[in-house]
């Protein structure tokens, strides 16, 4: 009965992961609202018609769930993360996938060890992986940008100094650069060109990519709007500034490497004994849970990491 558990919970995994890795790697279906205003739109609309008549089993699923079910501000925070993410599914999917994958995996752990404890623990833990994944897709994609920034910025300076205006350099900085960067110029350009006022488009692109360095950028052309002066000056110099803070930024990140690996370590340790001392000998472990003194251990242990966790994080954290 186990291995027939175990077999479907392994089938029902598997289909549900094809149809995730079929949604995430198809980069026809991306989370973007403008779409329709690209210049080859014309000449995709009868293929992307014949594929709307195609639905997927997620999104299938997905359509089941009722609307009024979500909380609407956490919804609408996380649909604006998706986005920062640049991962192309949307709030219900996820929803979908962490009901199906949390309940397979606790099913799982139920049917192998037979136990009431932890299966809980595995529905919680696989349940905030996506939060996980979804803040390390952001943070990456920053990373990469900010990488890239100052390629960008040179780009329309010298657009600038060449006689383009700023619409035309950001046209031309969209052709020059890579992803993430082209990307996001591009849809600053498409909310321009639709009549958008520079600042508001500024704005929502800063929204969309939380840089330290991009907003720099942004703060130093909107009062070069307002004042006036020589634009390609001013992001020459705030290219050179950029370049500065990048330098010291991963001088930094290599010198509190070692501390944040500690942490880290420090931080599982006690977890992962904690577990594999528990599945080899319950009875042991068991009364850290159904006496009032280890219950009492218990929390003075969750206290401690999550001070230790702050601690840690506060030293190895230089504020720039």
């Amino acid at each position: 009965m186990i291995y027939a558990a175990v077999g479907l919970i392994f089938l029902f995994i598997w289909t549900f992961i094809t149809a995730l890795a079929f949604k995430l790697f198809n980069k026809d279906n991306p989370i973007d609202k403008l779409k329709y205003f690209e210049e080859d739109y014309a000449l995709r609309e009868k293929y992307e018609n014949n594929k709307k008549n195609k639905v997927s089993p997620l999104k299938l699923l997905a359509n089941i769930i009722p609307q009024a079910k979500l909380n609407k501000s956490q919804a609408k925070k996380l649909e604006a993360d998706l986005i920062k993410a640049d991962m192309p599914i949307t709030v219900e999917e996820l929803l979908v996938l962490k009901i199906l994958f949390s309940s397979a995996f606790a099913f799982l752990i139920f049917a192998v060890f037979k136990d009431y404890i932890v299966p809980p623990i595995v529905f919680i833990l696989i349940w905030n992986v996506p939060k996980l994944i979804i803040a390390n897709k952001k943070k990456e994609r920053i990373k990469l940008f900010d990488s890239q920034l100052n390629e960008g910025i040179t780009i329309i300076s010298n657009s600038l100094k060449a006689g383009y205006s700023f619409l035309q350099a950001v046209a031309v900085v969209t052709e020059e650069t890579k992803a993430p960067f082209s990307k996001e110029f591009k849809k600053l350009l498409k909310e321009m060109s639709l009549g958008i006022s520079e600042e508001d488009a500024l704005k929502n692109l800063l929204g969309r990519m939380e840089s330290e360095d991009l907003r720099l950028v942004m703060n130093a052309i909107l009062i070069q709007k307002d004042i006036g002066g020589n634009l390609s000056e001013i992001l020459d110099n705030i290219s050179e500034t950029i370049r500065e803070r990048q330098k010291i930024k991963n001088e930094l990140k290599t010198l509190t490497a070692q501390g944040r690996l500690s942490g880290v370590i420090v931080g599982l340790i006690p977890i992962v004994l904690g577990v594999a001392i528990y599945l080899f000998n319950k009875e042991y472990m068991i009364l850290l849970f159904t006496t009032p003194l280890g219950i009492g251990m218990v929390i003075a242990a969750f206290i401690s990491e999550i001070a230790g966790f702050f601690m840690i994080r506060k030293i190895v954290n230089i504020d720039m």
